[in-house]
């Protein structure tokens, strides 16, 4: 996941762009709302929104309740029309397309699944396939498919009833129905929230192993900076009306909150996210080349634990504590790829991390 902010329209700075001009579209975006205004009885609940989601990414959206998130997700395939403005997907703007053909040819995954109670597993994973005029043949090779990618058995779920299923088994029913069709965009408005937490933590797991793999478009909605962090390629925070507060990488996010709003939103986790995010880097440890008595040709075998250079921080405090009454102080050595040590780590290179991380300048972003 890259570090650089990527903003299009939005300085992770200033926030968003207004006014009437708006930039060319990049090349490579999937999604394009340009100036988009959504007003109900003389509320406004998005307010001249210019945003992109790029081809492949996972986007995820994150704000407090009535921000206009999803608002701003409903739009896209017109569950919500949009006051002005133009939306663009594909190349179209949405309003100029039938909006049942729309919905058909983007997938859509909500907090409650929404699975007809009085069609089996493998009926719902076929709904649009077989609306599409797919063949009974072509729409069960597809389902026994999609049920395998969600990690269901189709010989022990296809004609289960939804009532029949744990609420993280329906999740991934509803997540392989929005995939039946392999839509070029995923909508995605609260697709966990129902979950306990462990099976929560599990499917996030999961569905971002599986993004990552067949590279769909996603554009998520969600108010758990947590889940967010977790998942995204990019974040938007958005503060009343749909203002963009902030649009970043995760890390740059958490380490550098761009307003108010969104440190507020980050809270008191944000050591512990930038421990999940982070990774020990060369200039974080506290001396540089073998130590003596450690790595590759050394005289005797190593006297200390290890980690990777690279590691998560949060897996080095991990490796830390369980040496921390060690003689030397409670100390690691780092390898590199390639197994060689090329140095130690103690408390204060972790310290060091998080200034860093921190302190980094925004000349990327």
């Amino acid at each position: 996941m890259p570090l650089a902010s990527l903003p299009v329209t939005t300085s992770a700075r200033t926030g968003p762009t207004r006014g009437p001009a708006v930039p060319a579209a990049s090349p490579d975006a999937a999604i394009r709302f340009d100036a988009v205004r959504k007003e109900y009885a003389g509320s406004v609940a998005v307010d001249d929104l210019t945003l992109e989601v790029r081809e492949g990414e996972l986007l995820v959206l994150v704000g407090p309740s009535g921000c206009g998130k999803s608002t701003t997700l409903r739009m896209a395939n017109r569950l919500v029309e949009p006051t002005s403005g133009r939306i663009v997907l594909g190349g179209e703007d949405v309003t100029d397309v039938d909006p049942v053909a729309l919905r058909r040819r983007i997938g859509y995954v909500i907090q409650n699944v929404g699975l007809f109670p009085h069609r089996t597993v493998a009926q719902n994973v076929a709904t649009v396939p077989r609306l599409l005029g797919w063949d009974r043949r072509r729409a069960r090779e597809r389902v026994d498919e999609l049920l395998t990618l969600v990690g269901l058995d189709p010989q022990r779920y296809a004609r289960r009833w939804p009532h029949e299923l744990s609420g993280g088994e329906r999740q991934r029913v509803g997540v392989a129905r929005a995939l039946a069709t392999d839509p070029p965009v995923l909508l995605m408005d609260e697709p966990f929230g129902a979950v306990d937490p462990v099976g929560r933590a599990r499917l996030q797991q999961e569905f971002a192993r599986l993004q990552r793999e067949l590279g769909t478009t996603v554009m998520m909605v969600t108010h758990d900076i947590d889940e967010a962090v977790r998942m995204a390629d990019r974040v938007v925070v958005l503060s009343r009306g749909a203002r963009v507060e902030q649009l970043a990488p995760p890390l740059d996010v958490v380490a550098r909150p761009a307003s108010p709003a969104v440190a507020d939103l980050v809270g008191r986790g944000r050591t512990a996210r930038l421990l999940a995010l982070g990774r020990l880097e060369a200039t974080d440890l506290d001396e540089e080349g073998a130590p003596e008595g450690t790595g590759q040709g050394a005289a005797g075998p190593r006297v200390r634990p290890t980690v990777r250079l690279g590691a998560e921080l949060g897996d080095v405090v991990a490796a830390l504590t369980d040496v921390a009454d060690a003689a030397d102080g409670g100390r690691l050595d780092v390898l590199d790829a390639d197994g060689r040590a090329v140095g130690t780590t103690s408390p204060g290179s972790v310290v060091r991390a998080l200034h860093r991380l921190t302190a980094r300048e925004d000349a990327e972003a």
